[in-house]
């Protein structure tokens, strides 16, 4: 039974959008540090994120890599953002990218981890 609804082209993802997986675990790690002593359980349970493994990423103790968890991560924390897997990826660290809406939402995540990155002493980990 043919659909009335048009199919609307998949566009091309602008390429200058997309931010490396690394970075934005490191940007969640930071942001989950932050959070008071106590406030880690219910930021879980209002989102509905499996704590553990919250735990374990804060920590940087996951197994693998969790990419859906990230874009959900980032999206609680006021960034919306399209995961992707990287075609061309010659690394594990590579393999997965995000997608951010526009220029200004990316500018202020890459803000924000510019002063992350400069609260270490070694710079980016």
């Amino acid at each position: 039974m043919p659909s009335n609804e048009i199919i609307k082209p998949l566009g091309f993802p602008d390429p200058t959008l997309f931010v490396l997986y690394a970075d934005v675990l490191r940007y969640i790690q930071y942001r989950l540090k932050v959070l008071g002593h106590g406030q880690l359980k219910p930021f879980c349970e209002q989102h509905t994120f499996p704590y553990t493994t919250v735990v374990n990423l804060k920590n940087g103790m996951l197994k693998r890599k969790e990419h859906r968890l990230l874009q959900r991560l980032l999206a609680a924390l006021s960034f919306e953002t399209t995961a992707s897997k990287n075609p061309v990826a010659t690394g594990e660290e590579d393999r997965y990218l995000f997608l951010f809406p526009g220029q200004q939402e990316l500018l202020q995540f890459r803000d924000q981890l510019t002063y992350i990155d400069s609260l270490s002493k070694d710079g980016p980990r």
